[in-house]
């Protein structure tokens, strides 16, 4: 299902207007962890009429511990002939080991990109989404309309954080889910003031009595 946001408008609500953010290029890179205004996104509950303006993830970087650690088990099999202590081991149970590891590390690279590219924060025009992609069989989802939100903030911790821009964004609420976090977010500063209009836009409709 597409998505499209410059020139749509719903209840006198133009998402385009809301901040300089949504004027910005969309990227078509499938990876991205800044993505405006998604296009062929939907999620399940998502309403007729909603719009998604933003999908974030955790920084790319944040990937590099788990990276380290696949190369480092990539390698591994390849020391194996330094070792003379093994040499009496029989040719077929090493290369049944061998293959069996990589398979390991397959898997083990496999579940960190899902953990990675499905774990996803999700800003409509009507609501925020935290999707917790935990396996291929559980996954949790929690959400709270912008109307909900009370505070928003953001933390920015040590230097990598400050020099390539990412940080956790906390979302104060008075719904069920009291606080949510958008952990290792980038562009957090345009994140939170992009969520404040929205609250903003919020507010006036219902001055005005534009809310459905």
């Amino acid at each position: 299902m597409g998505v499209s946001v410059a020139g749509e408008k719903r209840d006198g609500r133009d998402p385009a207007s809301y901040a300089e953010l949504m004027r910005e290029a969309r990227t078509k890179n499938p990876f991205a962890a800044f993505v405006v205004a998604p296009k062929h996104l939907s999620f399940e509950t998502q309403e007729k009429e909603e719009k998604i303006l933003l999908l974030l993830r955790r920084h790319p970087l944040t990937n590099v511990p788990w990276i380290l650690v696949a190369l480092v088990m990539v390698v591994v099999p390849l020391l194996l002939p330094y070792f003379s202590s093994l040499a009496f081991l029989p040719v077929r149970l090493v290369a049944v080991s061998v293959v069996a590891w990589y398979l390991l590390v397959f898997g083990f690279i496999f579940e960190q990109f899902l953990d990675w590219y499905f774990n996803v924060y999700v800003i409509t025009d009507e609501r925020i989404i935290d999707f917790d992609f935990y396996s291929l069989i559980y996954k949790r989802v929690s959400e709270a309309k912008i109307d909900k939100i009370e505070d928003v903030t953001f933390e920015m911790t040590g230097v990598v954080r400050s020099i390539f821009n990412f940080g956790t964004i906390f979302i104060q609420t008075a719904g069920e889910s009291r606080e949510f976090e958008f952990e290792d977010t980038p562009r957090p500063q345009k994140v939170v003031k992009f969520l404040n209009e929205l609250i903003l836009e919020e507010e006036r409709e219902q001055v005005e009595g534009r809310v459905r």
